[in-house]
């Protein structure tokens, strides 16, 4: 199945609101100096463990050297993990896989699914790639496993595993899925796909956005075991009445959507204003229509049956409550945004009504329905309907 953690990144926030933004040109700094929060020292202790599988990948790749195609070889490499989740994930038989790694040695065959044309043209490139990451194991594991505690709170401690098999081919047009083998659930990159708009990028570019891509999945792992183990994510809040269920979505997505947006957007209330305004309006609108409904049990189902959907995680929860962990970020610093997250969903906006009233920082505010909440105020009265004229 396709990882619920793209969707939650789904880098919703840079593929779709950040097609026109252009990136700061000092960000990209030649000392390796980082604006992102996730590159802050961290403090939970984890354990994060990481371990890279570059099996299939390597064996694609060996095959896709040859002269002429083997299919005894295309055989052995079906039964590597990363490549049967391909083909279960196409939906296609064995046969296919076959017929389209074929297909790359001869340019007049029709490809089906797989392309595999273009990485065998491209196979020196992706050699020096994997090369590299297997160089670069150790240090960059340990970097991953940095990135994913660094945005935890101190205690408790998150451990977690994350096993990582690299491969080419995966169907349709995910570059990752998340898949149970051997009692683990493994993240299956597609390193063609990964890396589509970093083609022309040298590997230790590429090998940056793969080692984020990995993190953020790390940190959705790490982030749901400390939840799980926090009395304040775990209890109910009935202060926030029809809210908490839209707050708490929107605090427990926003932190890992951090992850998905590259660390040249840093800090995304400069310059990402307009998508944040868009984000933040659509959760303001969303509260309101909370509220509104109160006392319309209809409603109130279909609105909670709304923010408890997946693509609402994708378009709303995400993007807003990303940058509602930005400007916290931005104003009090990584500790103290530390501090909101492990005294739960009300702690964590609470935090950014605070931010958001500093002068100078010009973030967008909260609405009123959700300020009142976080007050301790009732919520107000919805105005009266308007009642209908008679004919005379």
């Amino acid at each position: 199945m396709i990882s619920p953690r793209r969707g939650v990144v789904g880098l919703v926030l840079l593929t779709a609101a950040c097609a026109g933004s252009a990136p700061p040109p000092e960000a990209r700094m030649a000392t390796g100096a980082s604006r992102a929060p996730y590159d802050a020292a961290p403090v939970n202790p984890g354990p994060i463990t990481v371990a890279l599988d570059l099996r299939a990948a390597r064996e694609i790749l060996a095959l896709l050297g040859r002269t002429q195609f083997d299919a005894n070889e295309a055989r052995a490499i079906e039964i590597l993990p990363a490549v049967q989740t391909a083909i279960r994930e196409s939906g296609r038989g064995n046969e296919v896989f076959e017929r389209d790694l074929a297909a790359a040695f001869d340019d007049q065959a029709r490809i089906s699914l797989f392309d595999f044309r273009k990485i065998r043209e491209d196979r020196a490139k992706w050699d020096e790639l994997l090369n590299q990451l297997s160089s670069r194991e150790a240090e960059l594991t340990k970097k991953i496993s940095d990135r994913a505690r660094a945005l935890l709170p101190a205690s408790p401690a998150a451990a977690v595993t994350v096993p990582v098999a690299f491969t080419f081919g995966l169907p349709g047009r995910t570059d990752q899925v998340v898949v149970a083998s051997g009692g683990e659930r493994v993240l299956v990159i597609d390193l063609s796909r990964a890396l589509a708009d970093l083609q022309a990028s040298a590997p230790p570019e590429q090998i940056q956005h793969v080692s984020r891509m990995i993190a953020t999945e790390a940190y959705a792992r790490a982030w749901s075991e400390y939840r799980a183990q926090s009395p304040a994510w775990s209890r109910h809040d009935p202060s926030l009445g029809q809210l908490e269920p839209l707050l708490r979505a929107v605090a427990e997505r926003g932190p890992v959507a951090l992850y998905g947006i590259d660390e040249n957007f840093y800090p995304l209330a400069v310059w990402l204003k307009e998508p944040m305004r868009t984000s933040l309006d659509d959760l303001n609108r969303v509260a309101d229509k909370l509220l509104e409904a109160e006392g319309d049990l209809d409603a109130r189902v279909t609105l909670a049956s709304e923010v408890s959907r997946p693509d609402f995680g994708v378009r709303v929860a995400g993007p807003a409550g990303a940058f509602l962990a930005d400007g916290i970020i931005t104003a009090f610093g990584v500790d103290a945004y530390r501090t909101a997250l492990a005294d739960g969903p009300k702690a964590f906006f609470t935090a950014y009504d605070k931010a958001s009233q500093e002068k100078g920082r010009a973030l967008i505010p909260l609405s009123k329905a959700i300020r009142d909440r976080l007050a301790g105020l009732p919520p107000s009265a919805p105005p009266p309907k308007p009642t209908p004229s008679r004919e005379r």
